[in-house]
């Protein structure tokens, strides 16, 4: 960052310490700077307007640098905005308490005009990287967050895209829709594509907004699951609602001219969930008896006629009323004892 362009904030109560201040600032190339007399006032300039940098009078009246600094730093604004303090006081416990309370540095009065320089060009070196960097994590944050929830993203770079594998209790919600490969028989690759992009934006949307992962696409099916990575106590009360969403959906849309059929099973169960792979690539994925159960439900939809299938596992932790009918204890491919199934009626 050149002089010229760091917007500078200076704040101290005495007129001459201010006029020989921004008279070396100026003679140091910065000409780009704001004054305050008072501790509240440099509070009100730095929220209505963006600073790069603070020098910060400590013994002000009414309020003084350290009360601006706790002040500062409780907003969080210390993060972004670095606070060079100034005073005349040379007390090693005044420095540690400036530093404590989140200023970048300190410099004594009266000013050496070497110091003064080389540590307002550090502070905003150091805060030209913080920016830089910051503007990369939300870059890469704007880009995951097309795929997952922010929360979950968040959760991705807090970890650094690491998630050790836990076991826990999860919902999961298989979709696959109706008839599909007999659809794509009649269409070119063109128009799949087209009706695919259409619908996969459709249903995802209800997904999201329950804070529903995407777990796998499989063709034309998807893995969704709750309460994984980022945990939600409602998370079967919000797998059900996503499935009344999407069929919603499907009922009112049409996807590139094409009405679509969305068959979903969900159940609650026992899963490992963490990273698999090799080498810098890994997929977070779920593993479980619950996973291969809501895949069957989701198929057990095509014997009774019905679109989604829901295990007695999921509806015993539903707290809201949902037109829910039971369907019976079915024995299910895989599993040694029968399940206690309930459809979901439009």
């Amino acid at each position: 960052m050149l002089p010229s362009e760091a917007a500078l904030l200076v704040v101290d109560d005495n007129e001459d310490n201010r006029y020989t201040l921004t008279r070396r600032l100026k003679r140091l190339g910065y000409t780009n700077f704001t004054t305050a007399e008072r501790g509240r006032q440099a509070l009100d300039l730095i929220e209505q307007q963006a600073f790069d940098l603070v020098l910060l009078d400590v013994m002000m009246p009414e309020m003084n640098g350290y009360e601006v600094l706790e002040h500062l730093h409780q907003q969080g604004k210390l993060a972004g905005l670095p606070v060079i303090m100034i005073s005349a006081l040379t007390e090693m416990d005044s420095i540690i308490r400036c530093i404590e309370l989140g200023a970048e540095d300190y410099l004594p009065k009266p000013f050496n005009v070497t110091m003064l320089k080389a540590r307002i060009g550090a502070s905003l070196e150091k805060k030209s990287l913080r920016d830089a960097v910051a503007k990369q994590l939300e870059l890469i944050r704007e880009v995951f967050g097309k795929y997952v929830p922010e929360d979950v993203a968040a959760a991705v770079l807090e970890g650094k895209g690491e998630f050790k594998p836990i076991k826990t209790t999860a919902t999961i919600l298989y979709t696959d829709i109706d008839s599909f490969t007999e659809i794509a028989e009649e269409m070119s690759p063109e128009q799949v594509m087209n009706m695919l992009n259409e619908y996969f934006p459709a249903v995802i949307e209800p997904i999201e907004y329950h804070g529903g992962v995407v777990n796998q696409f499989q063709g034309d099916a998807m893995l969704v699951t709750f309460n994984v990575p980022v945990e939600d106590p409602e998370h079967a009360e919000k797998a059900v609602k996503t499935a009344q969403e999407i069929q919603e959906i499907c009922r009112e849309q049409q996807f590139s001219g094409v009405a679509l059929t969305t068959r979903i099973g969900i159940t609650t169960g026992a899963v490992i969930a963490g990273n698999v792979g090799s080498g810098r690539r890994f997929n977070y994925t779920v593993h479980g008896d619950a996973v291969n159960l809501a895949a069957r439900l989701e198929q057990l939809n095509k014997q009774h006629g019905t679109t989604v299938m829901i295990s007695d596992s999921t509806v015993e932790r539903l707290v809201g009323t949902y037109p829910l009918e039971s369907v019976g204890t079915i024995s299910i491919r895989g599993k040694s004892e029968p399940v206690t199934v309930y459809k979901l009626n439009s």
